[in-house]
């Protein structure tokens, strides 16, 4: 994993949480990490008296979580929740951003998920980072062909190859990112309190932790895989 930089996209702000192990070691080396979410958190809200403030609650947990795992750059498309499509303008904006960025791998959604967020973001992100590579739409900048890409969640069993990264060192960057989203903690049956005593516990303990990607059917390996 030897890159000066990665995009990963999401569907929703705390997807990218699902690999936060990952950006973190990454971004602690000195990787530039770029996230693009794709849609704004309008439908996020638990309960009724959050509806009107729930897009920007939403953003603002999503810069406390870039703060938590060093994620440089972070892009929200204003697409509702429940309503991204695979349309021209929104893949023409991650043709953009893929381009503006020139990064090595991207990591997104596989192509199994219940969701019509996540299965939109999957079809788009991955044609997207195929355009980006092609001599077509100029002026969304410069072709750039990003060499490999991989979908960390969304993928059923073993259909196909995957890879293990040791997150140890930074084992406690998903619950305290989990901690900074406030308003989904009803969704996930825990309080910010409860998040905190778990990143103070791995701390502690520092636990062996890891996590799996998978790499696509539409990247090519020139030589085998390296042991370590």
């Amino acid at each position: 994993m030897d890159y000066k930089t990665v995009m990963v996209f999401g569907a929703h702000a705390d997807d990218e949480i699902r690999m936060a192990g990952t950006i973190a070691k990454l971004s602690d080396a000195g990787v530039r990490v770029a996230v693009v979410t794709m849609t704004n958190g309008c439908e996020g809200y638990p309960q009724m008296d959050m509806k009107d403030t729930i897009v920007e609650l939403r953003r603002q947990e999503a810069v406390e979580c870039d703060k938590v795992l060093g994620i440089a750059r972070r892009v929200i498309l204003d697409v509702p929740d429940m309503g991204l499509t695979n349309d021209k303008e929104t893949l023409h904006q991650c043709i953009k951003l893929i381009r503006e960025e020139r990064p090595e791998a991207v990591f997104t959604h596989g192509p199994v998920e219940r969701h019509r967020d996540h299965l939109n973001t999957h079809l788009i992100s991955v044609e997207a980072r195929w355009h980006a590579g092609e001599p077509v739409s100029a002026e969304l900048g410069e072709s750039w062909y990003a060499p490999h890409l991989y979908y960390y969640k969304g993928v059923l069993g073993n259909e196909l190859p995957s890879i293990t990264i040791d997150v140890t060192q930074t084992a406690e960057k998903p619950v305290e990112s989990l901690a900074t989203q406030i308003s989904q903690h009803t969704l996930f049956g825990r309080t910010k309190a409860d998040f905190l005593a778990e990143v103070e516990s791995i701390r502690k303990n520092r636990p062996k932790r890891t996590e799996k990607f998978w790499i696509t059917e539409r990247v090519s390996l020139d030589d085998f895989l390296p042991l370590n």
